[in-house]
């Protein structure tokens, strides 16, 4: 099931110098989906048009089969959460448990049903020590961890990563990347849509969507995109780490093209 559909969008923020150019695709409902690509080709643009946090100017997106319009805007929008890059600038709450209940209370969830959500949510992602902690003296991938729980407790079909992990250090990187994969797990049903320059996350998706100067590069799966080693390089971008070290052990006469991640490549190595 198509929960995504994007057709001949094009979105410029200034007259004849458009961001975007004529871009189509589709996403299926339950796939992992990173798009990349450098500053200016457009990735953050996207998923603010998807998010409904900017207007449409041609084209057309679907959410679960529905047209987006004004009119119904709000409504799909409830179904889409997104997870910013800087984390400081998604608080609201003086404590990590107010900052999740904010979502709750915009929707009106009754108050007797808030502790509930607010706990389960903290626990999926291991901040239930820090419920009364404030915001600003997390570290910045606690920070993001929070913001996703205050995203997870509305309940979305859709989360989209803006450039979740751009800010973090190498830790906080690991850190989401890692809860991304958990939530796919948890959550057959989620789609995850991450804009990232992350490479190492992007290997780990279902689906990788290169951008450049506005339209769709390359598209396929990880090992498809990043096997079209010349198209990347001609757009300044690298292959990611365990794929590189996989065709350096291959011209080695070491067959690891089936390894999904460091730790099978080690004990394969071991074998």
């Amino acid at each position: 099931m198509s929960v995504l559909s994007v057709k001949n969008l094009t979105f410029g923020y200034e007259k004849d110098k458009p961001v975007l150019k004529n871009i189509s695709f589709q996403i299926e409902q339950g796939k992992y989906i990173a798009l990349i690509g450098h500053n200016g080709s457009g990735k953050s643009t996207l998923a603010k048009l998807i998010a409904g946090l900017l207007e449409l100017q041609s084209g057309t997106i679907e959410v679960f089969g529905e047209l987006l319009t004004d009119k119904n805007i709000s409504v799909l929008r409830q179904k889409i959460g997104i997870v910013f890059q800087n984390p400081d600038n998604q608080f609201i709450g003086a404590t990590v448990r107010d900052d999740i209940a904010f979502g709750l209370e915009n929707n009106c969830v009754p108050h007797k049903e808030m502790d509930a959500i607010i706990n389960e949510f903290a626990e999926k992602v291991n901040m239930t020590d820090f419920l009364d902690k404030e915001p600003t003296r997390l570290s910045g991938g606690q920070k993001q961890r929070v913001a996703i729980a205050g995203v997870l407790a509305m309940n979305p079909k859709i989360i989209i990563f803006d450039e979740a992990t751009a800010m973090l250090d190498p830790k906080g990187k690991k850190e989401i990347r890692e809860y991304i994969l958990k939530m796919k797990k948890e959550d057959e049903s989620l789609t995850i849509i991450s804009i990232t320059h992350d490479i190492e996350e992007a290997y780990n998706s279902d689906e990788v969507l290169v951008l450049n100067n506005g339209e769709i590069f390359l598209k396929g799966t990880p090992e498809e995109v990043f096997k079209d080693k010349n198209k990347l390089k001609e757009i300044d971008l690298d292959l990611p780490f365990l794929m590189k070290l996989k065709d350096k052990l291959s011209d080695c006469d070491i067959d690891v093209k089936d390894v999904k991640n460091l730790e099978e490549l080690v004990n394969k190595l071991c074998q």
